[in-house]
């Protein structure tokens, strides 16, 4: 039997130790590269129905996890191969500048764990999920050019859409219409969350289900579905958005031949879709559609029919006043905030931190709008939301990015319709942006189609790569693999303290306060850096205390309200320029009040410090007069009363207030006066104050 030859003994060990070498490489590619494909397809589509938010908290997660699986297995992968490699691109010092400036914000913000993390309920946007968006950038342009597959992305990108454009037409047809508070088939938003999202991340993929259409005619079908959907979530910005991506995809594309019929073809399906949906704008339907037509005929010109519905949601969303006037006011307030100090003109209040901003520099006529009391965590508007909370240098470096990103692309503009296609979605980002705020899928194609571009317009002859040769020992690599299990955890348990926060939110507003304390406790134990967790346990402790002392003991009730107090003492510590854990600690101390009148007074200095964070907000100037009532300082309760009827001059229960507190003061005259300026300058059928006149 002839003998197999052996190969000599030294060489051996380093043949070895070069198959490991190149097994660990394949093994780091295929998880980079299954990293990407989830993130196109599996993030558009999280959501779950046991979290505080349950859209955008679960996609903001997923970013999270999967960017330290593509990040670890990138770096195990360049320790495998003893050397350090990233892709130079021509955004690097945009990249690098924008980074920075929102690291400097959110260094010297006025919120520091909002600016990392994000506001809780929005998320994105929070200095950590800008560091995963850049990762994921540098990761993609270094390892996709040797990847021969990249349409495969794309298209897994597009069946995760024309999942969520399908369940957005369910939705239509009134699948979960029972689910949800908003008049969802009036206005779809699918697995997106809010109508004016699910058309921006539509838009941004409608001219790549286009592209894609040249090769395989299956995604003109694809294409009609997503417009078909953008029409029902009947989102101005998105039709704008939809527009603009239009014209400059098939705009660089005109000169190819046969691409005129293809467009004239698609254009006409779309308009025949118009004329039987309507684009959600009763100023454009009654031109372009069937029902608008009709009653052209009729004879009701300039009169299209309209379906008044009673709001269920935000006026920016569902209606009320104008939506356009309100975001007036509400860029006022960042302008406002952004002009208020030399340091907020340069780098703003904080990375994501608009909502405090926003209390102190709201105008007096924001108070006259349906939203009056509402919070907003965004400016509507992603540009001056970075200019309020991230100054002159955040914007401008984002400014920069995009400025510069426009100038490589026409710089080096391809025919090749995917690029193209590619570039017209991440236009329409920019515009359904200036009237709305990123969330995490557009985020994502806010750097990632820019990579993809740049990726697309690279050989690996061509890429440049920064590359740097080094020895690291073997320990290394386990070291990042455990470290990386070690965030992962961290992440689940993150994930997990909100699904027991939500748990305990939800008791809490159904008044099960004993229900509700121990998932807050878990909440707080698991994730004690929240202070939103700390604030809602203080309620629900609060309460637990005044049902002690009902219940005649004492004892009980005195520990609870101590650990009330305290949960209120960690969230404002955590999160001292929040006006609503001010408002929150005054209906804490208020419940306690009951126990012990001197709470009460605990209760004025928590408002009165809300106050100064929020000085046009009419509602703390009535609350405070109601607690000093109680106090029996009468004259001073009167004179907030009149700020705060000045500050919003409907407000009926002050009105309501001045009236009681006029009587309560001998002052009848002015007590019946101030009704009757409601009646006169508010609204004169009102019944109840019509008879207490008389």
């Amino acid at each position: 039997m002839k003998k197999r030859k052996q190969l000599p003994e030294s060489l051996s060990p380093n043949l070895e130790k070069e198959t490991h070498q190149t097994a660990i490489t394949l093994w780091c590619d295929r998880m980079i590269k299954l990293g990407f494909y989830l993130l196109f397809s599996l993030i558009p589509l999280l959501l779950t129905p046991w979290n505080y938010e349950l859209f955008e908290f679960n996609k903001m997660i997923g970013v999270y996890t999967l960017t330290v699986i593509i990040t670890s297995a990138w770096i195990i992968k360049m320790l495998s191969e003893k050397k350090i490699a990233i892709a130079k691109t021509p955004l690097d010092i945009p990249i690098a500048l924008f980074v920075l400036s929102q690291l400097v914000s959110s260094i010297f913000s006025m919120d520091p764990h909002v600016s990392w993390f994000g506001y809780y309920s929005r998320f994105n946007g929070g200095m950590w999920s800008v560091i995963c968006y850049v990762l994921l950038f540098y990761a993609y342009v270094t390892h996709w050019t040797n990847m021969t597959h990249w349409t495969n992305l794309l298209k897994t990108s597009l069946m995760a859409g024309s999942l969520v454009a399908f369940y957005g037409v369910l939705e239509r047809l009134g699948i979960d219409k029972n689910l949800w508070v908003q008049d969802v088939q009036n206005r779809v938003f699918s697995t997106l969350g809010q109508p004016n999202w699910l058309a921006a991340y539509l838009v941004a993929l409608i001219p790549l289900s286009m592209a894609l259409a040249f090769k395989n005619k299956l995604y003109w079908i694809v294409s009609i579905l997503l417009f078909t959907t953008l029409l029902f979530t009947k989102s101005r910005s998105g039709l704008l958005g939809f527009v603009i991506a239009d014209v400059v995809f098939w705009g660089i594309l005109f000169a190819k031949r046969g691409i005129l019929r293809s467009a004239l073809v698609i254009h006409v399906i779309f308009a025949i879709i118009v004329f039987f949906v309507g684009t959600g704008s009763p100023a454009v339907d009654k031109y372009v559609t069937l029902n608008g037509w009709t009653q052209l005929r009729q004879g009701f010109a300039g009169q299209a029919k309209e379906v008044v519905t009673q709001p269920t949601g935000p006026a920016l969303e569902v209606g009320g006043t104008e939506s356009g006037t309100i975001r007036k006011y509400v860029w006022q307030g960042a302008i406002a905030a952004w002009k208020s100090t030399t340091k907020t003109l340069f780098i703003g209040t904080g990375t994501e931190t608009f909502a405090f901003a926003f209390y102190q520099f709201r105008p007096v006529e924001h108070n006259l709008t349906s939203e009056w009391d509402f919070l907003y965590n965004k400016a509507h508007n992603e540009y001056l939301n970075y200019l309020a909370t991230t100054g002159i240098v955040g914007l401008g470096s984002y400014l920069l990015f995009v400025g510069l990103f426009i100038f490589w692309y026409i710089k080096n503009i391809q025919k090749n319709s995917i690029n193209i296609a590619l570039f017209a979605g991440w236009l329409s980002i920019l515009v359904t942006n200036f009237f709305g705020f990123s969330v995490v899928i557009l985020q994502l194609f806010f750097f990632l189609f820019p990579a993809i571009c740049i990726a697309l317009s690279q050989t690996e002859e061509t890429q440049r790569t920064i590359r740097v040769a080094f020895s690291p020992p073997v320990w290394i690599r386990w070291l990042i693999l455990f470290l990386s299990i070690g965030v992962l955890f961290q992440i689940g348990t993150y994930w997990y303290a909100d699904t027991l926060f939500a748990s305990g939110y939800r008791n809490n507003r159904a008044g099960i306060f004993v229900k509700a304390a121990p998932f807050l406790l878990s909440a707080t134990t698991l994730f004690s850096k929240e202070p939103s967790y700390h604030d809602e346990y203080a309620q629900s402790l609060a309460s637990l205390s005044l049902e002690s002392f009902e219940n005649k003991n004492a004892s009980q009730a005195a520990n609870l309200a101590t650990l009330a107090i305290g949960e209120s003492d960690k969230a404002i510590r955590q999160s001292p320029k929040n006006v609503n854990y001010y408002k929150t600690r005054t209906k804490v101390f208020y419940t306690l009040s009951q126990l012990n009148p001197e709470y009460n007074n605990d209760a004025v200095i928590a408002l009165q410090k809300a106050l100064t964070l929020s000085p046009n907000d009419p509602k703390i100037y009535y609350n405070l007069a109601i607690l000093l009532g109680r106090q029996d300082e009468s004259e001073e309760a009167i004179t907030l009363l009149l700020t705060a009827k000045k500050l919003k001059i409907n407000y009926r229960d002050v009105y309501y207030a001045l009236h009681v507190f006029y009587l309560e003061a001998k002052k009848p005259t002015e007590a019946k006066q101030i009704l009757l300026e409601y009646l006169s300058l508010v609204d004169p059928n009102d019944k109840d104050f019509q008879e207490r006149i008389k």
